[in-house]
């Protein structure tokens, strides 16, 4: 047979799991995150350094070809770009259903532990009126025993 509050501990022991693995896809989402961004700033880098470029190249004259080769390129990076932010809102959405079920795990585990402890205080406030119950019987029968 199971005892109460052995229920009360696996259940904790269950929201502790299902929060530890969510806080790992949390922390896995994150990283994602953060490369996406430096992909990105990349990316920024790379276009600023085509246009600077295109700029510089419009001066001397390269020609056409050059001028449109690196618009290319730059709409490539662009388009790369938006990929990525679309994918970093993406992570974004997902970090923060992430983080909303970690909260409602989280006050589940508030609430297996606030009924483990209060069964936790019943069975020992039982117990002791149980231990009460037969102090109070033994001292009854030894009174009794005197008596006679």
């Amino acid at each position: 047979m199971i005892v109460k509050n052995d229920v009360w501990k696996t259940l904790v022991d269950k929201e502790n799991s299902i929060i530890a693995k969510l806080c790992e896809k949390k922390e896995t989402l994150f990283l994602e995150k953060k490369r996406l961004e430096t992909r990105i700033a990349d990316i920024d880098k790379y276009v600023f350094e085509y246009t600077s470029g295109l700029q510089q190249e419009s001066n001397v004259e390269y020609g056409l070809k050059k001028i449109n080769d690196r618009m290319n390129m730059i709409t490539q990076l662009m388009s790369a770009r938006s990929d990525l932010e679309a994918f970093q809102a993406e992570c974004n959405q997902a970090l923060g259903a992430i983080a909303s079920r970690i909260a409602v795990h989280q006050a589940e585990l508030l609430k297996f532990n606030k009924v483990r402890d209060s069964q936790r205080k019943r069975d020992i406030s039982s117990q002791n009126r149980r231990e009460d119950k037969e102090l109070d019987a033994l001292a009854l029968n030894n009174f009794i025993a005197e008596m006679k």
